[in-house]
């Protein structure tokens, strides 16, 4: 009977979870984005108020979130396709949990690795840190992995909390729509 309740309870946890991962939030479209700031990995401030007129993508992670390390191989992906489009900006936003010299190992890493073997590539994307969890508290989050997209209007049009199964696919979907409203 114990192992039949834990089956019954993993179901629904599979079931709810996998559920879940799938939606993100639309927000209310009248809803402007709060000014927020956040600093590469090299020490340059980044401004909200430079990223006016753009599409913009913040994907908030840590080093220690599982479902974080997951999506990066995706959001590699989406960002390859979009890095070169003035249109759009694109941030792997650290949720400035840790400190700065965590996330600059992370970032600089190899994207593979077991036991003390690291091999491939490193990823190619920008990542930034927000000091202090400032722009991570600014949009109402408070756990990782976070996604927020802003539209050229500087309007919330996506605001979600959690893992998202095809995020490459969202956040594609979600960009050529913005920028078709353009």
């Amino acid at each position: 009977m114990k192992s039949l309740l834990v089956f019954y309870l993993a179901c629904c946890f599979f079931l709810t979870e996998s559920g879940w991962q799938q939606h993100a939030q639309s927000a209310d479209p009248t809803q402007v984005s709060p000014d927020f700031s956040f600093i590469t990995l090299d020490g340059q401030k980044i401004l909200s108020s430079s990223l006016k007129g753009k599409v913009v993508v913040l994907d908030f992670w840590s080093t220690d979130c599982n479902p974080c390390r997951k999506s990066m191989p995706q959001l590699e992906e989406f960002y390859q396709r979009y890095k070169n489009n003035p249109k759009v900006a694109f941030y792997l936003v650290n949720s400035g949990w840790e400190p700065i010299e965590k996330a600059k190992a992370f970032a600089t890493s190899k994207r593979s690795s077991f036991l003390f073997f690291s091999w491939g590539t490193t990823y190619d994307l920008p990542f930034v840190y927000d000091n202090g969890s400032l722009t991570l508290k600014a949009f109402g989050f408070d756990s990782n992995p976070s996604t927020v997209i802003i539209d050229g209007q500087s309007r919330i049009r996506v605001k979600h909390s959690g893992y998202i199964e095809k995020l490459k696919d969202f956040l594609s979907q979600q960009v050529e729509s913005h920028l078709a409203e353009r």
